[in-house]
């Protein structure tokens, strides 16, 4: 279902404007953490990448969230081991 269909949906489905714009305002959230969790993947991915070229060890990705003014984003972040055997995130 695409955002158009949901916002239409919240639009049929309340019984005010200011329940609509609460209920939007919600999603608009939701959705904007994901897309922001979702940059940070593809950040992870490019210098997980890159740290792999440089001869790094990669041994694991882990759950992070971070809280913001929008909300909590979550994503996840690879664990890499340098060449002297230290570990970075």
């Amino acid at each position: 279902m695409d955002i158009i269909s949901i916002i239409a949906g919240l639009l049929k489905g309340t019984k005010s404007l200011m329940e609509f714009e609460e209920q939007v305002k919600i999603l608009m959230q939701k959705v904007f953490t994901q897309w922001v969790g979702d940059v940070f993947e593809e950040l992870d991915k490019t210098i997980k990448q890159k740290k792999l070229e440089e001869g790094w060890e990669y041994c694991r990705s882990d759950n992070r969230s971070v809280q913001f003014l929008f909300g909590s984003v979550t994503f996840k972040r690879s664990l890499m081991r340098d060449k002297r055997g230290d570990s970075h995130y």
